[in-house]
């Protein structure tokens, strides 16, 4: 399963770990992001979206010394709200500027009827951030990175909507689904604890 596979979907199901873990949200250089995809087992399906809009928009999936949202460039920025406008484009998943809840509902009840769980996740991920998305958008776009920018770069609100519902599934991963190695509980215990501090997450 390749790492783009997780630029649209990771998973369901909070796992509670011990006090065991410390973490340092100033050090995430231990933390492999490029390994994440790993963590949460999910049905594939999506890749040749993933490549098609990678290929139309540039933009380039997360190289392994881009461990911190400081490390992301305005151009990556930029790149990343056209190819998750054209991942959504291409799922049907936009009316207008507007999220299709009942689009995205009908996509997983109907690609996955042989695993509910699965959809119910998914689309309970996309309805909580699709609540979330204004207030997302005004804080993504108050990030520094892009007061410089100009005129070119698509509407935001796509991208904000897959990190939102990357960052529910990744946090939530159904216990069936999640690898239970101490990367993966380190990973997601550094996530949790440090908003922010990793660019896929």
């Amino acid at each position: 399963m390749k790492n783009s596979t997780l630029i649209i979907f990771s998973f369901a199901w909070l796992l509670k770990f011990g006090n065991s873990l410390k973490i340092d949200c100033d050090n995430p250089e231990f933390i492999r992001e490029d390994r994440i995809h790993y963590c949460c087992k999910h049905p594939d399906g999506y890749q040749e979206f993933v490549d098609s809009c990678a290929k139309e928009t540039g933009f380039n999936y997360i190289q392994s010394n881009e461990e911190s949202i400081v490390d992301i460039t305005a151009d990556h920025a930029t790149m990343g709200t056209c190819f998750a406008k054209c991942v959504f484009n291409k799922l049907q998943f936009m009316k207008g500027d507007e999220l299709d809840m009942s689009a995205v509902r009908q996509h997983f009840e109907s690609k996955y009827k042989a695993d509910p769980e699965y959809a119910k996740e998914m689309i309970n991920a996309f309805d909580h951030c699709h609540g979330k998305s204004v207030e997302n958008t005004a804080k993504f776009l108050s990030n520094p990175i892009f007061h410089n920018i100009g005129a070119e770069f698509c509407d935001p609100k796509p991208g904000v909507i897959m990190a939102c519902v990357i960052r529910e599934f990744f946090h939530n991963c159904p216990a069936d689904r999640w690898a239970k190695t101490e990367e993966c509980n380190t990973v997601l215990e550094f996530s949790k604890k440090c908003k922010d501090a990793l660019t896929t997450i």
